[in-house]
């Protein structure tokens, strides 16, 4: 018994020093729909724990557009793709989670993907309440990081930009590391402290009953249903595969008529914890015509998915790897985003011998 545990170690140690990469870019040309196509491919272990995908914003805030490229490269990530539908301003649509601290909440029409501190990928609806809890009082927020809307709590961070924006008449409470340093009442732009949040609603009413000024506050999330710490999270756009079955629709709230054929990012699961991401070329004839959604689903299934979605698509649709924008955007050039995915790859050799020690005695 002890030659044999002492054997499994050993192999343990030796597949460290396999020449298998947890990341894995592939490119293929394909017949789908009757036409020819290009597909580009990125296979990610996530059983690997020297490996994580990390939400990107332009320039590391909310607003603005950036290039993946430039994304992928600031985070000294070894490969990148284009992410989360957004606004004409650049403002991201939906729930996005950024190393453990939620950024701005969720809508309810499209699945999430969230990354969890245990490793594993979950997909699916998830439901998020943002409170600020205090020993007066417990403040339901309605939103976070957006506009500010009449009678709505709206809790902004420094992520946000350097100020609330706000012009109309508001309540403001400033907290600073856990503590309300102020209360403003004001027309004018609230300055965000940096390591801290601005509390604010658009009324004209002065509720004394609030918060009080020096006391200290707790900001909770409560995520429905219990999946485990999130890590990052954000918002796709749409089901492509649920339980390992096609469920693509014809019409998506933020993609309009997914039976045109386009250019495509998607991003799915496989049953042992595989992360899977094409980006397929489009509206280039003699190159790729794109494809259809339903299409997109067979394709997630073939490769295996479990679960699957849409990402940001058509002119956006941009795979990075190794410093390079490999596959062909529509427009002739990468197209800035607003929000891409990165892939961190840092081997640590000690973290993979434990993680397998652990999933062998399991």
């Amino acid at each position: 018994m002890f030659i044999i545990k002492l054997m499994t170690i050993i192999n343990i140690i030796l597949s460290l020093f396999s020449t298998n990469e947890p990341v894995v870019y592939t490119s293929e040309d394909l017949t789908l729909d009757k036409r020819i196509q290009q597909v580009h491919t990125l296979e990610v272990d996530l059983n690997n724990p020297s490996v994580s995908v990390i939400n990107a914003l332009s320039f590391g805030k909310i607003y603005g557009f950036e290039k993946t490229s430039v994304m992928v490269k600031d985070n000294e990530a070894i490969a990148g793709f284009n992410g989360m539908f957004y606004n004409i301003y650049g403002h991201h649509i939906g729930l996005l989670v950024k190393n453990y601290k939620i950024v701005t909440k969720p809508y309810d029409y499209t699945p999430v993907i969230a990354f969890l501190k245990s490793g594993k990928v979950f997909i699916g609806e998830l439901n998020t309440q943002i409170k600020v809890k205090s020993k007066s009082n417990t403040i339901i927020i309605d939103s976070m990081n957006d506009v500010a809307y009449g009678g709505k709590w709206v809790l902004y961070s420094s992520i946000y930009g350097n100020s609330t924006r706000i012009t109309r008449d508001s309540i403001n409470y400033i907290i600073n590391n856990n503590k309300v340093i102020k209360k403003l009442i004001t027309n004018e732009p609230v300055k965000i402290p940096r390591n801290g949040f601005v509390l604010s609603k658009v009324t004209v009413n002065n509720d004394n009953k609030i918060l009080k000024v020096n006391e200290e506050v707790e900001i909770e999330t409560i995520y429905t249903p219990e999946i485990g710490d999130v890590k990052e999270a954000f918002q796709s756009g749409g089901w492509l595969v649920k339980d390992s079955v096609n469920v693509a629709k014809n019409y998506e709230v933020l993609m309009g008529n997914t039976m045109i054929p386009n250019p495509r990012t998607i991003l799915g699961v496989t049953n042992d914890n595989k992360l899977i991401i094409k980006v397929i070329d489009g509206r280039q004839p003699n190159h790729s015509y794109g494809v259809t959604g339903k299409t997109c689903a067979k394709i997630m299934l073939d490769e295996g998915c479990i679960n699957a979605v849409y990402l940001d698509g058509g002119a956006s649709s941009t795979m990075v790897y190794k410093d390079k924008v490999v596959n062909s955007p529509s427009n002739k050039e990468e197209r800035k985003v607003a929000h891409s995915l990165v892939i961190n790859y840092e081997r640590n050799m000690f973290k993979e011998l434990l993680t397998k020690l652990k999933n062998w005695e399991n």
